[in-house]
C-alpha cells in the first residue's frame, strides 16, 4: 500500500475511487487469510473446513484479477513495476495510493507496457495478519466490491463442499450468486455427459400414481437424491404438470421411484413418452422374453404350480409401473387362489403364464 509512482488526488472514475480501493486492498487481506486458515485447517485435520477456505482464497484472487483487467482497461492504473518475489515474478499496479501485485504470468500482455524483466526484488509478501490495516469488514468490502464490478461467487471452482452426508456452500451466502440446493446448474458447472442421463423429453406425458404428469421444461438442478443421505450433487430435473398443477424442481428419481411411472400396455408401456425411459422399458422386455407376452394389464392369469404347492395359482395383474429398464407388476389373488406374486417384474412372470382367463376359473 502507499507506494505509487503517480497519486491522485481524485478518483478517475467510479471503479478507482478511494473506497472502491480500500475494499479491494481488504480483498486481498481477505484472500490471505484464507489461504492460511486453509493451511491450517488441513494440518488439523479439518479437511472440509480447509476445502471451503482454500475455495473462497482462490475465488477472491480470481475477483482481484479481474478488477485489476478492468482498470487497466479503464485507464486507472497509474503505473506498473515488475517485481520478484521468492523467485516469482509479479506485476505491481499502482492505483492512487494503493498498489496491487499479479502474477505475471496470468497476463496474456505486460499491462501498460509494464518491463518484462523485474525491476525490483522483494524479500516476501507481508503475510502477518496483524501488520495488515483493516479498513473494512469482509462483507463491507465484498458487497462493495459486487455492486461496481462483481461477486466472488462468480468464481467459485465449484459451490459446494461435501460434509460428512450433507453438502454445505462454499461461497458468500449474502453476496449475488449465492446457490442453495434446488437452483439450476448454470454453464460454468454443468458436465456434458449428464446430458444423456435424461430419461424425458419435453412435451412427453404419462399416468403415474400420483396423476398425469407433462413434461414442460428439463434440466440440471444441485440435489440431493431422493430419499438418500447424500451430498449435493448435478441431477436431473423437471418442471411438470402434475394433473394441471405446476411444479418446479422435481428430481427424476422422485417421478420413477416414488410417483411411479404407470404402464399402458406391457408391450408399448409408456407410448406418449418420446424420451429414453420409452426406449429401456420395450427394449427390455423384448429382450428378455422368449415367447410373446400375451396377457395384458388387467387380465387374469394362471401360473404354473410351485414346486412346494400341486395347484396352479391364479392372480390379476392390476398394475405395471415402469421402474428403468423393468416393468414391476402389482397382482391380487383370483380365488380359489389366496395369495399372489408379490412385485415382480413382467418378464420375470412370463416364462411361467400357462394361461389367461377373462373370468375367474370355476371351482371343480
Amino acid at each position: 500500500m502507499n507506494e505509487t509512482s503517480s497519486e491522485q488526488a481524485s478518483s478517475h472514475c467510479p471503479q478507482c475511487d478511494f473506497n472502491q480501493l480500500a475494499a479491494l486492498y481488504q480483498l486481498n487481506v481477505e484472500a490471505k487469510r484464507y489461504a492460511e486458515s486453509a493451511k491450517d485447517a488441513y494440518t488439523a485435520g479439518l479437511k472440509a473446513n480447509a476445502r471451503v477456505y482454500s475455495l473462497r482464497k482462490k475465488a477472491l484472487y480470481r475477483l482481484k484479477r479481474v478488477i485489476l483487467e478492468n482498470l487497466v482497461q479503464g485507464g486507472c492504473v497509474d503505473a506498473v513495476r515488475t517485481h520478484e518475489i521468492d523467485g516469482k515474478a509479479y506485476y505491481c499496479l499502482y492505483v492512487g495510493e494503493f498498489s496491487f501485485h499479479t502474477p505475471t504470468d496470468e497476463w496474456d500482455e505486460p499491462p501498460l507496457n509494464a518491463p518484462t524483466s523485474p525491476s525490483k526484488s522483494l524479500d516476501a509478501f507481508d503475510t502477518d495478519p496483524d501488520n495488515r490495516t483493516d479498513c473494512l469488514s469482509e462483507r463491507e468490502a465484498l458487497k462493495q466490491l459486487s455492486e461496481v464490478f462483481e461477486t466472488p461467487n462468480n468464481h467459485l471452482e465449484t459451490p459446494f463442499v461435501d460434509r460428512e452426508y450433507g453438502s454445505e456452500f462454499a461461497g458468500w451466502s449474502y453476496l449475488p450468486g449465492a446457490i442453495e440446493e434446488g437452483d439450476e446448474v448454470d454453464e460454468r458447472f454443468k458436465h456434458e455427459r449428464l446430458q444423456s442421463d435424461f430419461l424425458f423429453n419435453v412435451g412427453d406425458t404419462f399416468q403415474t400414481n400420483e396423476g398425469e404428469c407433462e413434461i414442460f421444461k428439463r434440466y440440471h438442478a444441485w440435489l440431493t437424491p431422493y430419499l438418500d443421505r447424500s451430498p449435493i450433487l448435478q441431477r436431473e430435473a423437471y418442471d411438470v404438470r402434475l394433473d394441471g398443477e405446476e411444479k418446479e424442481t422435481i428430481g427424476q428419481r422422485q417421478i420413477i421411484d416414488d410417483w411411479w411411472v404407470l404402464a399402458e400396455r406391457i408391450d408399448d408401456p409408456v407410448p406418449n413418452v418420446d424420451g429414453k425411459l420409452s426406449e429401456l422399458a420395450r427394449g427390455h422386455i423384448e429382450k428378455l422374453v422368449d415367447d410373446p407376452i400375451d396377457f395384458e394389464i388387467g387380465d387374469i392369469i394362471e401360473l404354473e404350480p410351485r414346486q412346494d404347492r400341486g395347484d396352479p395359482i391364479y392372480c390379476r395383474l392390476t398394475e405395471a409401473h415402469v421402474s428403468g429398464t423393468l416393468l414391476i407388476g402389482q397382482y391380487e389373488p383370483v380365488p380359489p387362489s389366496d395369495e399372489a406374486p408379490l412385485g415382480l417384474s413382467i418378464h420375470e412372470i412370463a416364462d411361467d403364464v400357462v394361461a389367461v382367463h377373462d373370468e375367474p376359473p370355476t371351482k371343480e
